[in-house]
């Protein structure tokens, strides 16, 4: 062998322990789950960034109605030639102006701003040096028409509002949502452990009588099919038993990437009563079963589509007014004064102070007042109207509808699949009972030579059956209070409590 091949493997055995290791222990309970999701998880922080989208847009609605500072300036200068020798070429030229603006709730636009212009040039008869003017603008615009006293603009704003409180309420809902999938597993593996117990008994027993039988063939009392149903059988145990081992291997798949901090931990199962759980969700169903009505007060569903009704009617009036023209009044008010001060006949020379004092001295005011019309042609803006009406009446009814059907119809269908599942219980573990009864005297027979093998055999896999159906309706007996619980997320029970 070569001596790089040599080191690979030796460099490989002494990994292999460090490997094992690296690996610690994970004691399963629920509330082990509890506190690890706690830390954190990706599905966690997908729900938190699905709220986080809708706050966004609030904010961003927000930030149309916040105030702002704006600012322009500019310089410039030439060497160029006057066309005409008496009109002057400035430069330099020093422009800027600084203002603010905000857009306000009720429709209108308020802007206030101070500009300054200073400008140099001469001509072969005069110079002009710093000739500044400064001017003091208030601008108002008024939407007359289609966002008349700001109804479109609060109406956005209600919306936004509203989307992101629905949003809080289902962020919470999907927090509790997660952490009962989280238990769900949890009982799924209990479910596992248990069918994996039940397996291992049926293999051990039918391991020992495939031996009996192994003897008995050697000493030439059984025949050969009988050792062969025998050996087949134990095949049938191991396979089960394999298939167990894939289904936990598959949910702690499920669970560790639900939570990646236990990716590198041996997960086990710490004691647990299944008898124990299955009478506390007992209890818990018949303290639901006791509220005649639906109980709104353990659902926050109702304020999520009490959101989305109030949605609704104000998507109804925006949409309305989609295709409306839009008629904008504008008026501006301004004073200008001049910093032009003459010394002599052939020089001008001016300043910011003296542009300032002759806004104060002298009556330089003026005003403006406009209208802006802007109307939309042809069926396009009518047709996207009617398009986003159908929309968005679809989406919100069917959200609203959905909903209150859930809330109804969980209510009403837990307690009879309780009861149900209930009377499972009751008759598989009566028929365990009796089918372990029966398997006793059908193995005294089979070694009398009274029965033959595959009777026995059948009554083994008819007692396997019914402890496995048994396990497995006590599991569907916690996922159906788990499902009510996804609804119903405050329900005042202690199995709600985790």
């Amino acid at each position: 062998m070569p001596n790089c091949m040599k080191l690979l493997l030796i460099t490989w055995g002494f990994s292999l322990p460090m490997l094992a290791a690296a690996s610690t222990e994970f004691l399963l309970t629920e509330a082990s789950l509890k506190t690890i999701a706690d830390k954190g998880s990706p599905q966690l922080d997908q729900i938190q960034a699905s709220f986080l989208a809708s706050d966004l847009q609030r904010t961003q609605n927000n930030e149309l109605f916040a105030p702002e500072l704006f600012g322009r300036a500019a310089y410039s200068e030439t060497n160029e030639r006057a066309i005409l020798q008496f009109i002057p070429v400035w430069s330099p030229l020093k422009q800027a102006q600084l203002g603010v603006r905000q857009n306000l709730k009720y429709g209108f636009t308020a802007e206030a701003a101070v500009i300054t212009d200073q400008r140099t040039a001469s001509t072969p008869t005069t110079k002009y040096n710093n000739i500044t003017s400064t001017t003091l603008s208030f601008t108002m615009q008024m939407d007359m028409w289609r966002d008349l006293l700001g109804r479109i603009s609060k109406a956005k704003l209600e919306t936004v509002q509203l989307d992101s409180q629905r949003a809080k309420i289902e962020r919470e809902i999907q927090n509790k949502s997660f952490i009962i999938s989280l238990r769900r597993i949890y009982w799924s593996l209990v479910a596992n452990q248990e069918f994996t117990k039940i397996s291992e008994e049926m293999l051990a027993f039918s391991q020992k009588q495939a031996k009996e039988t192994k003897q008995r063939f050697q000493n030439s009392v059984a025949e050969v099919d009988e050792l062969a149903r025998n050996e087949a059988q134990v095949a049938t145990k191991k396979a089960q038993l394999l298939f167990f081992q894939y289904q936990k291997e598959s949910q702690l798949r499920q669970l560790k990437t639900l939570l990646p901090e236990l990716i590198d931990s041996d997960i086990v199962l710490a004691p647990y009563d299944l008898s124990k759980a299955i009478d506390i969700v007992t209890a818990c169903s018949t303290e639901i079963a006791l509220e005649p009505r639906i109980p709104y007060q353990n659902t926050q569903y109702d304020e999520a589509t009490a959101m989305i009704r109030k949605v609704k009617a104000q998507t109804v009036f925006l949409n309305s007014r989609y295709a409306d023209p839009e008629v904008k009044l504008y008026g501006r008010a301004k004073a200008t004064g001049v910093g032009s001060d003459a010394s002599g006949t052939s020089s001008y020379k001016g300043n910011y102070g003296s542009s300032i004092t002759d806004i104060e001295s002298t009556n330089r005011t003026g005003y403006e007042v406009g209208i802006n019309v802007v109307i939309p042609l042809g069926d396009a803006k009518a047709e996207t109207q009617r398009t986003k009406e159908l929309y968005d009446d679809k989406r919100l009814s069917a959200s609203i509808d959905a909903s209150d059907a859930q809330v109804i119809n969980t209510h009403q269908q837990l307690i009879k699949n309780i009861v149900l599942l209930n009377e499972v219980i009751r008759a598989q573990t009566l028929s365990s009972q009796q089918l372990e009864r029966r398997l006793k005297f059908m193995q005294k027979k089979y070694q009398q030579a009274r029965v033959s093998i595959n009777d026995l055999i059948q009554d083994q896999d008819a007692l396997l059956r019914a402890n496995l159906t048994t396990i497995e309706a006590q599991l569907q007996v916690l996922n159906a209070l788990f499902d009510y619980l996804v609804i119903y997320t405050e329900t005042p029970c202690s199995f709600n409590r985790i």
